[in-house]
């Protein structure tokens, strides 16, 4: 039996399995034919950067049924320059949140050498 979040998003192993990249997405995490919905859902911090775009509708009904492309589109908007500035952004994001990771270690590092 399906839910509605399995109707929506597909279920986990459709997830998994539609996690690489395809499209013209130059080898980013994010590629024009994922659904934007897909996308706020697997990379929430994708939701600020698509408003700021002008995509303000990204939790409305159509977008979970809408391509990344065909939403670009409706809002006059090109999809590959989106596309690869999303995997910017995302990446960026990223390579931030590991260094926040790894900052704490250094911390005890440092502490451990002054006492």
């Amino acid at each position: 039996m399906f839910t509605v979040k399995d109707l929506l998003f597909g279920s986990e192993e459709e997830l998994a399995a539609d996690n690489k990249p395809t499209g013209s997405s130059e080898g980013g995490i994010v590629s024009k034919d994922m659904l934007v919905g897909e996308i706020v859902m697997k990379y929430p911090e994708a939701a600020e950067f698509l408003m700021r775009c002008g995509m303000g509708c990204i939790y409305c009904p159509s977008a979970q049924m809408e391509s990344l492309e065909q939403a670009a589109m409706v809002h006059g908007l090109d999809a590959d320059d989106i596309c690869n500035a999303l995997n910017m952004t995302l990446s960026e994001a990223d390579d931030s949140n590991d260094a926040a990771d790894e900052a704490p270690d250094k911390v005890k590092d440092d502490q451990a050498g002054v006492a």
